[in-house]
């Protein structure tokens, strides 16, 4: 096992967990992250697509030897515990934990644990893999970057966005753009209560821009396609969304607990900001998943 007692300094190269490794942002924030010599514990669901981007990290010159990928579905607690124990097999310090899986099905998904999939992976999974990590992140710089939206504060076809604490799991209701603004919300919410919890520990949560990635594809939408076809033109690229995550995540300073527009701290919406909200939610979210800080199975 690597240990390092003290956190990364600025500028140092740091340890940095990056979860949904294998598409769009997270593959190119990979690939710039390894570029700058930071040792990387990359995270994803695609065993192939996550061999490839750990050979192009280890390919890039100055890259650390120490790289590696982890397979595993952040969709399940059982799944975040299998990866947790391999990040700690490997390490007893994280100086940043980048939280970037995301998901977008055009019908109601459960995960096997009968959970909604939009939920499981925005909300349940950044709260779980942060929890389980949180010992690690302690021992290092004690950073965590959230990938969230816009789409928090209205969605793709317009309207405000606010949650639905009687219908979480979307069970009553579930639409496309709706459940995906809702979970991003969830997330955001979540930014928010941590970094009151933990004052201490960096938390961001950042809009990446509207980047033409992986997840709407196989979504048969007549928006999404028009959005397709035009988005081509106006999307921002995936190696462009990727720098404002490399960014926070090894920037010396960025502002702590703010939701930030791509690089700039900005305002996000009223219901993101309700304490009630917040707490509400973190109480219903340790029902789901436990106590934040509560031990993976099999673990120390």
């Amino acid at each position: 096992m690597s240990t390092r007692p003290d956190p990364a300094a600025p500028g140092e190269r740091r340890t940095i967990v990056l979860v949904g490794a294998t598409s769009g942002i997270g593959w190119h924030a990979a690939l710039r992250l390894g570029a700058l010599g930071h040792r990387l514990i990359l995270v994803g669901r695609d065993g192939r697509r996550g061999e490839r981007i750990i050979s192009e990290v280890l390919g890039t010159r100055g890259a650390d030897p120490g790289s590696v990928f982890l397979r595993g579905d952040v969709a399940t607690r059982a799944g975040i515990e299998a990866v947790v124990r391999g990040i700690r097999a490997r390490t007893d310090a994280v100086d940043t934990l980048i939280n970037n899986a995301g998901v977008m099905v055009p019908r109601r998904q459960v995960t096997s644990e009968g959970h909604e999939l939009n939920l499981a992976v925005h909300h349940l999974a950044p709260y779980t893999m942060t929890g389980l990590l949180l010992p690690l992140l302690e021992r290092g710089d004690g950073r965590i970057v959230n990938t969230n939206s816009e789409g928090h504060r209205t969605t793709m076809t317009g309207g405000g966005v606010d949650l639905d604490f009687d219908d979480l799991q979307s069970e009553r209701h579930y639409g496309l753009f709706l459940t995906y603004s809702r979970t991003k919300l969830a997330n955001l919410l979540f930014t928010y209560e941590f970094h009151r919890r933990y004052p201490h520990l960096t938390i961001v949560a950042v809009h990446p821009g509207m980047v033409r990635t992986r997840l709407l594809r196989g979504v048969r939408n007549p928006a999404l396609w028009l959005l397709n076809r035009v988005g081509r033109l106006t999307l921002t690229r995936p190696a462009e969304g990727a720098r404002p995550l490399v960014h926070l995540a090894t920037a010396d300073r960025v502002a702590n607990g703010r939701y930030h527009d791509r690089f700039t701290p900005t305002a996000s919406s009223a219901q993101s900001m309700s304490r009630a909200g917040a707490e509400r939610l973190w109480q219903i979210t340790e029902g789901l998943r436990g106590p934040l800080t509560q031990s993976p199975a099999g673990g120390d």
